[in-house]
């Protein structure tokens, strides 16, 4: 289990096509920042977190898929910084024997974390305002 918060950029292509032969499903969900929020271009999303928090969180969000639905494996990094349309702002990986419960313990992970782990977004719009969520 890899659970990580960063300022780095998130290569994904480090995470795949590792696979042991044990599981018979990998599921992964990649979030990526896109150009408009409604009506508004953005130029850029920030996020702030509190890390050591949300790490801890996070991991515990990921032991929890573990359990309810018996993946073999999973990992979730999620950026912070200033982040670009078109940037990856969250990946998740889930190994499971097979794919009904990894894309059940993709959507958990991914639902979790938006709920519960204090990383906060502010949207920085094309005209200088800003919004935070």
């Amino acid at each position: 289990m890899i659970a990580r918060v960063q300022e780095e950029a998130i290569k994904i292509q480090d995470f795949l096509g590792k696979e042991n032969g044990e599981s018979g499903a990998v599921v992964t969900f990649t979030g990526v920042v896109r150009r408009f929020e409604g009506e508004k271009e953005l130029s850029a999303l920030y996020y702030e977190a509190q890390e050591i928090i949300a790490k801890e969180e996070l991991g515990k969000i990921l032991n929890e898929a573990k359990q309810i639905y018996k993946i073999k494996d999973a990992l979730a990094i999620h950026r912070i910084g200033t982040l670009t349309p078109g940037e990856i702002s969250l990946f998740v990986k889930v190994t499971s024997s097979h794919r009904k419960e990894g894309f059940e313990a993709c959507q958990y992970i991914v639902d979790e974390l938006k709920k519960r782990v204090p990383i906060w977004k502010k949207d920085i719009y094309k005209d200088g305002s800003g919004k935070w969520h």
